[in-house]
């Protein structure tokens, strides 16, 4: 038995996080096209930009910023 967890960079701030990989919120990195997790300050910072544009909000799932157990 163990548990799950991801370390890396926000792509929107740069600050490092830890993170579920299978259920962070990510988004497209237009160099590489790879997608690249983005932390909870950041969700919560252009979620309102992007429904003044009348895009969907960016969700967060339970447990995306917390470890999974496993095994």
């Amino acid at each position: 038995m163990g548990y799950m967890i991801a370390t890396g960079n926000c792509f929107g701030c740069g600050r490092l996080f830890d993170f579920n990989p299978e259920r962070v919120p990510s988004i497209r990195d237009p160099r590489t096209n790879e997608r690249e997790p983005i932390c909870r300050a950041c969700v919560e910072r252009v979620n309102p930009t992007r429904e003044q544009r009348g895009l969907e909000p960016i969700r967060v799932v339970a447990g995306a910023y917390e470890p999974e157990e496993v095994g």
